[in-house]
């Protein structure tokens, strides 16, 4: 099984037409994520006790609750600290650099956050009125919705952590994601700020985490890995507020999605046991470029799977270069098995969800 990314390409830097790809795929997902910006804000006003000011739902308005708290200044400055002193005492350089770069991850990305804030001046969800999303640089309280500076702090810490313990980055990248979300469901901001706040962190990490003088390639980086994220999130919001049609394209995709994904499957399993049955031009990020855009075509969106595309060329371009493939021969056996085992029942579960969960909140 190839290792994971984070553990592998610490000072590998992907190549220029991968990034290109990797904006593209950006730019389209936020403009696609833009239009739900405010059915969704609408949809969380509905799950509010105004009265109150807060979730009527007693377990939304703790994971609320805990969301703000955690992303919270003060409380990442802390676990920065913390790091740093158990760095120092147990002598351990990792556990340092983790906390010193954090901390540096953090203030750029609390710094060009409110910077932004100030500068685009949109107005939090609380004043919208009749769907109206007017901009006001410098237009004081509450005119600072863009982007979510929770969400970047969040992002820009747990970057820089997770590149520092990939075997944990994953419970680290959930945490972020919970806190992003988190700010969703209190009000306080739209989708779209969460998700610019988001690669804003990302970006702001992995400069933190690589050396200065290459900070055009850490930002290259930092969009190649934020890409994947952000599209899936608009294909997750896309899937839960359609629902199915009859109707050119959707059938035609969802179908050829689902070959493609459990093509793609085989082969992923054919390439990481290096049978003798794969083919020597299928690679790793092939295969798993093969899934992602599979599965953005059972959204049954020509855009989105569009999207997709450009977002799977990136991964694919990027892995060009052989050190994932290089890296794979020779783990094969019983815990790759194992972890094999447990990316396809993921990527099937993932399937299963996408016509499971189809419009069931239908905007």
């Amino acid at each position: 099984m190839a290792l994971p990314q984070f553990a592998i390409r610490n000072s590998q830097f992907p190549p220029v037409a991968a990034v290109l790809l990797s904006v593209c795929a950006l730019t389209l997902a936020f403009a696609g994520l833009f239009e739900w910006d405010v059915p969704l804000t609408r949809f969380i006003r509905s799950l509010n006790d105004f009265h109150m000011d807060h979730l009527a739902n007693p377990w939304l308005a703790q994971f609320s609750n805990i969301g703000d708290r955690l992303g919270k200044g003060e409380s990442l400055v802390i676990l920065s600290l913390v790091l740093l002193a158990v760095g120092y005492g147990l002598k351990h350089p990792q556990w340092i650099d983790a906390g010193r770069q954090s901390l540096i991850a953090h203030g750029l990305a609390a710094l060009s956050a409110n910077i932004l804030k100030h500068a685009i001046g949109r107005p939090r969800p609380k004043f919208m009125h009749a769907g109206n999303l007017e901009f006001s640089p410098a237009g004081g309280s509450g005119w600072d919705s863009f982007p979510s500076g929770h969400a970047a702090a969040a992002f820009a810490v747990a970057t820089v952590l997770a590149t520092k313990f990939p075997r944990a980055r994953w419970p680290i990248l959930a945490a972020a994601v919970a806190i992003a979300a988190s700010r969703i469901l209190r009000g306080s901001h739209y989708l779209t700020d969460v998700a610019g706040g988001a690669a804003l962190g990302s970006l702001m990490g992995m400069i933190a985490v690589h050396p200065w003088r290459e900070w055009r390639s850490s930002a290259g980086m930092a969009v190649c890995r934020m890409t994947p994220f952000v599209v899936t999130t608009l294909a997750f919001v896309w899937t839960i507020m359609h629902l199915p049609s009859e109707a050119w394209p959707f059938q035609q995709l969802f179908w050829g999605g689902l070959l493609l994904t459990l093509a793609g499957l085989v082969g992923h399993v054919l390439w990481t046991v290096q049978s003798s049955w794969c083919p020597a031009w299928l690679s790793g990020s092939l295969a798993r470029s093969l899934v992602g855009l599979g599965l953005g075509m059972t959204t049954g969106s020509l855009f989105v799977t569009t999207i997709v595309l450009l977002a799977c060329a990136a991964h694919w371009w990027d892995g060009l270069s052989g050190q994932i493939e290089s890296m794979a021969k020779g783990h094969v056996g019983l815990w790759a098995a194992m972890v094999e085992g447990l990316f396809v029942a993921a990527m099937l579960l993932v399937l299963g969800a996408s016509y499971a969960l189809k419009g069931i909140m239908p905007m």
